[in-house]
């Protein structure tokens, strides 16, 4: 009787989804919001299509779009039977690495990202100190390049340059105006080289 009842079940399922097939088929998807990604590959992530059961399509086709850096956001709207929204909003590139990715604001790595981040350049050696780029990047807005290595990070401008061997160094002492020359900050002093 259960088996009977279960395939009772699965013949109205089918016959349900056959229905809204021929009833309510999405006749348009619309992706608003990307510029870096391209509409088809938002579309062959989420797999919609035209032709689908409108009324099946749900907020799950979106958990695959989801797992690209770029989106940091998205959701599905469906303004009237047929049709289907797709918004999307996407991380913008801050700090633009050697490799050709960026960081976002929020220290997503973003490949291929480099060529629309506005921040400074970044270049160094051993794992990729994100937060305290990113820290360092906002305190020195006018910042030309940021640079790390095991020995510590300086922040290069035009007219000059400063290091220190921790970034809380470099934090403190971005409120005293931009360097003419070389200056190097320690926890015991500071250096200065024309």
């Amino acid at each position: 009787m259960g088996t009977m009842r279960s395939l009772l079940a699965l013949l109205l399922l089918a016959t349900l989804y056959v229905a809204s097939l021929v009833l309510f088929p999405v006749e348009r998807v619309e992706v608003v919001g990307v510029r870096h990604l391209k509409e088809a590959e938002v579309l062959a992530r989420t797999g919609l299509f035209p032709g689908e059961a409108w009324l099946w399509v749900g907020p799950s086709r979106l958990e695959p779009l989801l797992q690209d850096p770029w989106v940091a956001e998205a959701r599905l709207e469906k303004p009237k039977v047929g049709e289907v929204r797709l918004l999307v909003r996407e991380r913008e590139p801050f700090l633009p690495l050697a490799d050709g990715s960026a960081l976002a604001q929020d220290g997503t790595l973003l490949p291929g990202g480099a060529p629309w981040a506005k921040g400074p350049r970044v270049e160094g050696q051993g794992p990729l100190p994100k937060e305290a780029l990113l820290v360092l990047a906002r305190a020195y807005p006018e910042a030309q390049r940021l640079r790390y290595t095991p020995a510590g990070f300086w922040v290069e401008f035009r007219e000059g340059s400063l290091f220190a061997p921790d970034a809380q160094f470099l934090l403190k002492y971005a409120q005293a105006g931009r360097p003419k020359g070389a200056v190097y900050l320690y926890s015991w002093g500071v250096s200065v080289r024309p």
